[in-house]
């Protein structure tokens, strides 16, 4: 045992990953494959643990598609998109083509909006992080200061209302484009 080198290497264990672009395209491919097997294996498990209906479609950095659908792809996209036609009624596919963009592009136009909120309401959290560091007691404050505080707190206040009414407006629009474009009977990213 002492003519022996025993000494392991020593790993840095699991490490957060900076979300950026792997420029290596080796790296790329293999944290690609790992990725996908491993985010397939957690679709399955919440499938199967929440009863839950998935269907999932990844794009290789080559263009490879590879999917994952519980208990059946078409099912799944037919909750979630409708009844889709299909061939045998005579339809020609680009207008059935047309129908699968057209509600995309109204799905999309969604998610973009929420986005936007989530952003939006990140950078508040931030600048409320920020502005809390430093802050002395409010107890500690002398009258003026105290003043300053209120009138601020005013404004704020005003900005947080017409926030408020932005979200109502944008939520009355999201209601109309789902009654435009039809309803998904509660499927999709954000039914249950």
């Amino acid at each position: 045992m002492s003519g022996r080198n025993t000494s392991r290497g020593v790993t840095r264990g699991r490490q957060r990953v900076p979300l950026a672009r792997i420029e290596n395209e080796v790296q790329r491919l293999v944290t690609f494959s790992k990725r996908r097997t491993g985010l397939f294996k957690k679709a399955s498990e919440m499938s199967t643990l929440c009863g839950t209906e998935i269907a999932m479609v990844v794009f290789s950095p080559s263009g490879k598609a590879f999917s994952f659908s519980n208990p059946d792809m078409n099912r799944v996209l037919t909750k979630y998109f409708g009844e889709i036609p299909n061939r045998e009624a005579n339809i020609p596919e680009h207008i059935i083509r047309a129908h699968q963009e057209a509600k995309m592009r109204a799905m999309t136009s969604q998610i973009n909006v929420l986005e936007a909120q989530i952003d939006e309401e990140k950078m508040v959290d931030q600048a409320l992080r920020e502005a809390e560091k430093g802050r002395p007691s409010i107890s500690d404050l002398q009258l003026p200061e105290l003043q300053l505080m209120k009138q601020k707190m005013e404004t704020l206040l005003i900005q947080v209302t017409e926030k408020l009414n932005m979200f109502s407006i944008t939520e009355a629009q999201s209601q109309a484009m789902e009654t435009r474009f039809g309803a998904n009977d509660g499927a999709g990213p954000s039914g249950v």
